[in-house]
């Protein structure tokens, strides 16, 4: 199954990212759009994973972080990924991201002993939109959008399995992962 670990965000930044999402459609803008439910903070796409060894990840990075003290970070701006002069992906931003950094390291260097590497570095971000087609002088437009800060506090993260269909992403969460120790099976 596609498998990905995610920090899920909170209800304001949901709001926020709907109404930057349908102001970029205002503004001519077409991408496949992240529905709200479906916002996150991407850590690492594993790709196809078994669901034995999806199970063997899950108890395994909880291990590794069991005491892992929470923390936040705070959701702010908005920016994109090009493609040569084409924006590819609209994102929201991510700061104080000093302790999301951290947790991304000790997750990687474990996600290594299992096979996995990342090579890529680690830019913290929200997808929002991955863009189809947009307007003329495209950069002008985007220009005044912004995203009001938003405190994001984590403790814990998910392990998610995504399927593809023709109308979008299905998300569903196998594992949760809490720094406290505790590890929930979902579904």
């Amino acid at each position: 199954m596609r498998t990905f670990i995610a920090i899920d965000v909170n209800d304001e930044v949901k709001k926020q990212a709907s109404e930057v999402i349908e102001k970029l459609m205002r503004r001519g803008f077409g991408a496949n759009w992240v529905s709200e439910e479906n916002l996150h903070l991407t850590l690492f796409f594993l790709g196809e994973v078994t669901e034995q060894k999806v199970s063997e990840i899950a108890e395994h990075l909880c291990r590794r972080v069991r005491g892992f003290p929470s923390f936040s970070f705070t959701v702010k701006g908005f920016g994109y990924f090009r493609r040569g002069k084409a924006p590819r992906v609209f994102w929201l931003g991510v700061e104080n991201a000093d302790r999301l950094n951290r947790l991304y390291e000790e997750l990687r260097y474990e996600l290594s002993h299992h096979g996995f590497s990342f090579e890529e570095k680690f830019i913290p971000h929200i997808t929002i939109g991955r863009v189809k087609y947009y307007p003329d002088k495209w950069e002008k437009l985007v220009e005044d959008i912004d995203f009001s800060p938003v405190e994001v506090a984590v403790d814990s993260f998910k392990i998610y399995s995504s399927t593809l269909t023709p109308s979008g992403p299905i998300y569903r969460a196998l594992y949760e992962c809490h720094f406290e120790g505790g590890l929930i099976r979902h579904g």
